[in-house]
């Protein structure tokens, strides 16, 4: 018999250890330093490259086909200014569009006829819809509608005409209201002001479930979404997700989804998710887990399940349902290595960040996890911005990544794109390296420009930067376009949550699979360039020279003298050979053969050390657009001092001056960057002009059959020259204006901006 019980432990054991197949624990993710590693952390580093399962799990009106939710009226009440007889006000509330309110007189302009509804309580709504049912014709030929909290004070929220039976009143925000008062202003003679039904709606995902199980109850409810879920992701999908090159899969969850509103968690609450995580293993996709919405609100913004309502930071109820949660996803999942992340909270905004700040619930929900879970990576939002969050050692979290969203609604400015690409780089860079932590853009879109699209995923690989776009599907269409789906534009009939049965809501779903979207073939082509499972490239053994904001090359002086950014041409001094120092660290080889180093553990920098130690060991950090920056030993920065001085490493973040333009040299050939160059070892001259320059780009050269090359920020050639003379024009109409790099026989010649 204890042989028996230790047969069924082991089996269990084994099952929990590893609830699917293809993941093995080799796949096991942990944050070492800056990047992520399989085998628990000791492995191979494994860049996350995928997308957001977008209205799956949690539900947003935009996204997805769900409907709006009907506010409950069973305690409202309604009074009018005239009923007509047997016409009881309260009919309006029965759902049953035979029954009427009328005010059983013709309809005039004079403001006098009314109707107010009295909610008992403030809701939130912002919708109307005013019915007339079996009565057609009495709708009102035109209305005002007033909003109060006390039923004393007005506001007016909106007015128009009334054209039909069915009078829809979409309402320019969400108010959260006690009374509605509805003013008939128009003229019918022959007409009764007729309701036959009146409704508030709400297209939050919190109001669209409450509405379900109003009408169908909880379980009633969780069914009728699972045949929702079941068409909304499928096999196929994934097989879509994987035949892109990713690796990911980001899944918002609303809380709902998990826990009914009484906080006990549903039965059959992880049943989606397992199916998700057995299917993604299979396919070798890591999934993260992602409460999108938590209880009570975390943020008040309608994307994130609950919208007015932020209570989740100053409400203790609130909170240990959040904890409840967290508990039962890590039991879940402990050992699961298919599961890449906890996503603790999306895009977290507290409600009193000075009492309650973000930092110290995300601690709260830490430590849950870490009482169950020790293994897993959880994932911290750094939500609107840094500034917002602690770093990991405030707390003392360990095995942590932070992850940021990035939108910028300047959305047809691409120089107001790019600059914030920009921006983004050298700020994801900093905090990478100067708080020792993977990083995850988890959500970001860069409009209709594809350039840029392809300049942020480059500039995020090359920093060993995961990342996961919103989202796979959208039901919108867009004009202009905004790329915010690989599927997209489905014009379908959505379901009236409020009167169509159950089969006709799941007949209208199932007009929502994938097959009925558009295929936005465009940025599936932009993305898919860049789920490669490369990692952030280093010229290894290359020679390379480096350049300065100031346009002028680094130089090692000889390795006797401290070195510069000031030589106009590069040479000997100004080439260097990198050099794999282990460790994922670099070493900069001068001319002479010895290294680049800061001397006497200061902030002096020479070219000459014969040994490496950790004094000419550095992070070779790509920050964007040919761009470099160097971290030392001392976590400080190499700075050219904008070659007013002599170079240092002492600088705490990544800026203009820490940054360096690199290339490939050849030490038989140099390369002059400078309007006009001269080359007298070989006697080549080259001018370039004009400088910056709008429609075309002017090179004059004395050598012949040499071939250009005009390459965008992101890398990519735009232009291509080849057997060119001595005089060559580049036709620049179609470039975006921006920064390109000019590329003479593959060495970089000159950064050219185009305005």
């Amino acid at each position: 018999m204890k042989n028996l019980l230790k047969i069924t432990f082991l089996i269990l054991f084994l099952y929990q250890s590893n609830l699917y197949s293809n993941f093995t624990s080799s796949h096991f993710l942990k944050a070492n330093g800056t990047v992520l590693r399989n085998n628990s952390g000791q492995g191979d580093i494994v860049n996350l490259r995928g997308t957001n399962l977008g209205s799956w799990l949690s539900m947003e009106y935009w996204v997805g086909p769900m409907g709006t939710g009907s506010l409950n009226r069973s305690q409202w009440e309604a009074t009018a200014y005239a009923t007509y007889s047997n016409c009881d006000v309260q009919n309006i509330f029965d759902r049953d569009l035979s029954s009427r309110w009328s005010n059983g007189e013709a309809q005039i302009s004079d403001e006098s006829q009314y109707l107010i509804v009295d909610m008992k309580e403030n809701v939130l709504f912002n919708k109307i819809l005013i019915e007339t049912g079996d009565y057609s014709g009495d709708f009102a030929r035109s209305y005002v509608v007033y909003l109060s909290e006390d039923g004393e004070e007005w506001e007016w929220v909106s007015s128009g005409e009334g054209d039909s039976d069915e009078i829809n009143i979409q309402l320019s925000n969400v108010y959260y209201k006690r009374y509605v008062k509805v003013v008939q202003t128009g003229e019918a003679a022959n007409n009764f002001w007729s309701i036959a039904e009146f409704n508030l709606f709400m297209e939050d995902d919190y109001s669209v479930r409450n509405s379900l199980i109003l009408r169908f109850g909880e379980d009633g409810t969780d069914e009728l979404l699972d045949y929702f879920q079941e068409v909304w992701i499928t096999e196929a999908d994934l097989d879509s997700i994987s035949s892109l090159g990713m690796n990911m899969v980001r899944v918002p969850i609303f809380w709902m989804e998990l826990m009914n509103n009484n906080g006990e968690i549903k039965e059959h609450a992880f049943d989606q998710i397992d199916w998700l995580i057995e299917q993604c293993s299979q396919r070798e996709i890591y999934v993260i887990l992602d409460l999108h919405g938590a209880p009570g609100g975390l943020n008040g913004f309608i994307t994130s399940g609950q919208t007015y309502f932020n209570e989740l930071w100053t409400d203790a109820d609130y909170q240990e349902k959040t904890k409840e949660i967290w508990s039962a996803i890590a039991t879940k999942y402990v050992n699961e290595p298919t599961v890449a992340a906890y996503d603790l909270l999306n895009e977290p905004l507290s409600s009193d960040q000075n009492n309650y700040p973000i930092s110290w619930f995300y601690n709260e929900l830490y430590q849950t996890v870490r009482a169950i879970d020790p293994n897993h990576v959880i994932s911290v939002q750094a939500f609107p911005t840094f500034d917002y969050i602690e770093s990991p050692t405030t707390y003392g979290w360990e095995n942590v990544l932070y992850q940021v969203h990035n939108y910028n609604e300047d959305k047809e400015s691409w120089d107001s794109q790019n600059g914030y690409i920009d921006a983004l780089l050298l700020q994801l860079a900093n905090y990478k390296y100067n708080w020792n932590v993977p990083i995850l853009a988890g959500e970001f879109n860069f409009w209709n420009f594809p350039d840029l699209w392809a300049k942020y995923l480059k500039g995020l690989n090359e920093l060993n930067i995961s990342w996961s776009n919103w989202c796979y599907k959208t039901k919108r269409v867009d004009s202009p376009v905004e790329n915010w789906g690989y599927f997209d534009a489905n014009t379908n009939e959505i379901p009236d949550l409020h009167y169509d049965s159950i089969q006709e809501i799941k007949d209208k779903w199932d007009m929502f699979s994938t097959s009925y979207f558009n295929e936005n073939e465009s940025l599936k082509e932009i993305v898919s360039e860049y789920t490669d499972d490369d990692k952030a490239s280093r010229p290894l053994e290359s020679v390379i020279w480096l350049m300065g904001n100031n346009d002028l090359f680094v130089s090692s002086e000889g390795g006797d003298n401290p070195i510069t950014c000031i030589r106009e041409n590069y040479d000997g001094w100004e080439t260097f050979t990198v050099v794999d120092a282990g460790e994922e660290k670099v070493a900069l080889q001068g001319s002479d053969g010895r290294y680049l180093s800061i001397v006497d553990d200061e902030s002096y920098l020479y070219f000459n050390s014969t040994e490496l130690d950790s004094l000419q060991k550095f992070d070779f950090i790509n920050v964007g657009d040919s761009l470099v920056a160097f971290r030392g030993f001392n976590g400080k920065y190499i700075c050219s001092r904008n070659g007013e001085s002599e170079m240092t490493c002492d600088i705490d973040e990544i800026g203009t001056w820490e940054t360096f333009s690199w290339g490939y040299s050849s030490l038989a050939k140099s390369t002059i960057l400078s309007n006009t160059s001269d080359d007298t070892e070989n006697n080549i001259q080259v001018s370039v002009y004009p400088n910056p320059a709008t429609s075309v780009l002017y090179i004059q050269a004395d050598i012949e059959n040499y071939y250009v090359k005009l390459i965008s920020s992101s890398g990519k050639v735009i232009k291509k020259y080849s057997s060119c003379s001595l005089s060559t024009s580049i036709d620049l109409n179609g470039c975006p204006a921006g920064i390109y790099l000019l590329s003479i026989n593959d060495e970089y010649l000159k950064k050219i901006m185009i305005e």
